[in-house]
């Protein structure tokens, strides 16, 4: 019987002990790692050396001046031939379609608005924003396949101011469409006098303004023209109801 106490007070005392260091050794883990520390290790390691290797190529680069580990060659420049004065007017046409897309594009969100609400203006001018917006994106490409656009290239386009942007009614709306127009015309035929005059002679630029550019530009003038006309008339004869009758059908 004394055995027997003996034994299961010895058995009590190895559980206790037993439980302590469960205990003890969850609340402070070995020190070896698990597998689970020793892939996050691994991982932060890849990490840190992508990082090393990534600022070793950006400080290089730098030092090599931002240019690459290519230089570029030295060729010929013969074949890049428009320059002066005929340069400065193809960039200064090109801020004037610039301009001209921001005007429409006034103009398109003027007629959007709920209280003015003449949906077939608003169309009809942001539709002419795109177009303008399309002509000087031609025009950069032309002088990018001439060579040009190597430099200067920051300063080429400056964001416009708009100066008007409400208009009394639809007929003041297409003046000021016909007029802007008009504006244009005349840039592009100045353009054209001065590259096709000496020294220049750049016929192949100025066939191109000629047969494109210019011919849609009078298109466009004609077309203003005959919708002006015909919304004046409606005006006089049905006031408002004119303008908005005028509207559904453009």
């Amino acid at each position: 019987m004394v055995k027997l106490i003996a034994s299961l007070f010895l058995l009590a005392v190895v559980a206790q002990a037993y439980g302590d260091f469960k205990c003890e050794f969850m609340q402070y883990p070995p020190p070896f790692p698990t597998a689970e520390q020793k892939s996050k290790s691994v991982v932060r390691e890849l990490q840190q050396r992508q990082k090393a290797k990534s600022k070793s190529n950006r400080d290089e680069g730098q030092d090599q001046g931002c240019k690459g580990s290519l230089e570029v060659p030295e060729i010929t420049k013969d074949w890049i031939d428009i320059k002066d004065a005929c340069l400065k007017s193809m960039r200064h046409q090109i801020q004037e379609e610039i301009n001209a897309s921001y005007q429409y594009l006034a103009m398109g969100a003027y007629f959007s608005r709920d209280t003015v609400n003449r949906p077939g203006f608003a169309e009809h001018f942001f539709k002419a924003a795109k177009e303008e917006r399309e002509h000087g994106s031609k025009l950069v490409e032309y002088l990018s396949m001439r060579g040009q656009l190597t430099e200067g290239v920051t300063d080429l386009i400056t964001v416009p101011t708009v100066a008007k942007q409400e208009w009394t009614d639809g007929a003041s709306a297409l003046q000021d469409a016909l007029d802007l127009e008009i504006k244009v015309t005349k840039s592009i035929r100045k353009l054209i006098q001065t590259c096709e005059s000496k020294p220049y002679n750049h016929y192949h630029l100025v066939d191109y303004l000629t047969g494109v550019y210019l011919e849609e530009q009078l298109h466009g003038q004609r077309e203003l023209a005959g919708k002006l006309t015909t919304l004046k008339k409606m005006l006089t004869s049905h006031g408002e109801l004119g303008e908005f009758l005028f509207d559904k059908n453009m």
